[in-house]
């Protein structure tokens, strides 16, 4: 695999935390703040669940105390995906063009230009970014300019390794054929009238990126939220677009989690980690797994 195909594979890599949310839900205040919450039900050992955010980020490089002493009386790990060779692989596949199809014709010469602009500093080469589908593009846009702090594993990453370093059973909430198809089976026209708008709004979306951490390391929920529907607010002609990709890439998985994550939780002592916008309200995996009789508490 050449320098290009790696580099895209590093930034793929990142979750959709960034993504533009529609304003088309009723805030909902019960779960509006917190990153770890204990779940439990009579007779069986109390479980966690954590909100992550999938950048690399010096400011992230350790876990808190209180999520630290959850995961030490954890027994297992529960995660959104794992990413093996084969995964990242697949990944980077689904989001290329195999046929004659390039990014230059679908986005025309101007906006070409752009992506290879703001793409720079990942050394991709031309002919290797007009092979990319837009939501590859997309993806890496929407993490760029996120005003980290140097670099870090990240969270997901750091649970998995000392998942592995206590020898904890692994688990994921999805395979990478439902992570692939969230991005690749969302509509051409949204996936290039996303990055369209993306390329027109650069700045605006760098800012987005520093607010996001910025409310994360707050664990403020409902902020991350504010933040995405305050973006759909300013810009309706994109609305529709954005309404399709935050039902697939948050409600959606979502309802998938939440009834995956009870198999895990009827055994007990189970340490979840998935992305934050994924607690939040009343359509976030807290809020389903009250509906299905589990107790949610606050824990950090």
């Amino acid at each position: 695999m050449d320098r290009s195909a790696s580099a895209l594979i590093r930034w793929l890599a990142i979750a959709a935390a960034l993504v533009v949310a529609a304003a088309s839900a009723a805030e909902d205040h019960r779960f509006a703040q917190g990153l770890l919450w204990r779940v439990v039900k009579p007779g069986i050992k109390p479980s966690y669940v954590f909100g992550t955010i999938h950048v690399a980020d010096a400011r992230l490089a350790d876990l808190p105390a209180p999520v630290k002493r959850a995961f030490a009386r954890s027994t297992s790990l529960m995660l959104e995906f794992v990413a093996d060779q084969y995964g990242r692989e697949r990944f980077l596949e689904a989001a290329m063009f195999l046929d004659a199809q390039t990014l230059e014709e679908k986005l025309g010469r101007e906006d070409f230009a752009r992506v290879l602009e703001h793409l720079g500093p990942l050394g991709l080469k031309p002919e290797f970014v007009t092979k990319l589908k837009p939501w590859g593009v997309l993806l890496n846009l929407r993490s760029a300019g996120a005003g980290n702090e140097g670099s870090a594993p990240g969270v997901d990453a750091l649970l998995y390794e000392r998942a592995r370093a206590r020898r904890l059973p692994l688990h994921q909430l999805e395979d990478i054929e439902e992570q692939v198809f969230v991005f690749d089976d969302f509509p051409m026209d949204s996936q290039v009238a996303l990055l369209r708008h993306s390329l027109a709004h650069y700045a605006e979306l760098s800012g987005m990126a520093a607010a996001t951490m910025k409310a994360y390391l707050a664990r403020d929920l409902a902020a991350l939220w504010r933040i995405q529907e305050d973006s759909a607010a300013r810009h309706p002609e994109i609305a529709a677009h954005h309404a399709g990709f935050v039902k697939r890439i948050l409600h959606d998985r979502s309802v998938v989690m939440a009834f995956r994550m009870q198999r895990e939780l009827r055994k007990g002592g189970t340490f979840i980690a998935v992305g934050a916008l994924h607690l939040y309200g009343g359509k976030g995996v807290l809020a389903l797994l009250v509906e299905d009789g589990w107790k949610v508490a606050r824990v950090y």
